[in-house]
């Protein structure tokens, strides 16, 4: 699937034509599921306070897998936390993957 890779809140527009629109695409092919979650990682809020929350509602408003998600997003704040090495990451990323670790 063609993805848009950089989808965040300041890209997604309102829009005449539909009743959204996504700008700034940086278009690769993957894993559908890589784009929700790729907004998710600026929802740092929502995402702090329910992951597994945050995760089943996106899985439903986009159409995707709720666990694949969960997988993508685990995997996503293991590697922006700087674990195994944690001198350059995010401790917070690090204590939400364990949260909702599989």
């Amino acid at each position: 699937m063609l993805l848009v890779t950089d989808l965040h809140g300041g890209n997604i527009l309102a829009a005449q034509r539909a009743p959204w629109l996504v700008v700034d695409p940086k278009p690769y092919i993957g894993d559908p599921t890589y784009d929700p979650m790729q907004h998710m990682t600026n929802c740092a809020d929502r995402l702090a306070t329910d992951p597994i929350g945050l995760c089943n509602r996106m899985a439903t408003l986009t159409g995707v897998d709720a666990g694949r998600l969960r997988l993508w997003i685990f995997a996503r704040l293991v590697v922006d936390s700087g674990w195994p090495f944690g001198t350059d990451g995010n401790p917070t990323n690090y204590e939400l993957a364990r949260r909702i670790a599989p």
